[in-house]
């Protein structure tokens, strides 16, 4: 649970999110003002994101990490990642309703969130039913980022966590 307590950045990014929910919710700005802003705040939380993921495996690099805070560190991201672009995923919805095709209409937020949930497991996990689907370059967009950002977790740094923690000590040792 110590991965728990250093995530605090990473969710004041979704919470970031939740504020351009509300924005375009009560109509304070423009949509594509709206939209704008969901793209630069999707895209600066990709990149920290990254950065998140080599911070935390390069201070693992000189101590012992156990099993259960890496199962600790892949889930808390895995989770804050698909939490985070359900919630991209949502907004985009709301600010643009075309946005996606294949919803069936909600009768509430909740049910409404729940189905960009969904979506964002079946994006991370490339299981892609069809069934929901992007259908303006917007979506597009927003799904090929988390496609990446899963891609760049499962692919680069589950596979090849070792292999990066030796790279960290093997470049502060040749300093």
């Amino acid at each position: 649970m110590v991965h728990i307590k250093t995530t605090y950045q990473y969710l004041v990014v979704i919470v970031m999110g939740l504020i351009i929910f509300l924005i375009d919710y009560y109509e304070l700005a423009n949509p594509n003002t709206n939209e704008i802003i969901l793209f630069a705040i999707s895209v600066a939380k990709s990149g920290y994101f990254i950065y998140f993921v080599f911070k935390t495996i390069k201070e693992t690099a000189y101590k012992k990490f156990y099993f259960y805070e890496f199962m600790s560190f892949i889930v808390v991201s895995i989770l804050l990642v698909i939490i985070s672009f359900a919630i991209d995923y949502y907004c985009l919805f709301r600010i643009k309703a075309d946005a996606f095709a294949g919803l069936i209409p909600k009768s509430s937020i909740i049910t409404e969130f729940i189905t960009f949930f969904y979506y964002s497991i079946s994006v991370f996990t490339t299981a892609g039913f069809g069934d929901v689907k992007p259908n303006n370059t917007s979506a597009q967009i927003f799904v090929s980022m988390e496609l990446l950002i899963a891609f760049f977790f499962t692919v680069l740094v589950i596979a090849n966590i070792g292999h990066i923690r030796n790279s960290f000590v093997q470049q502060d040792d040749s300093k």
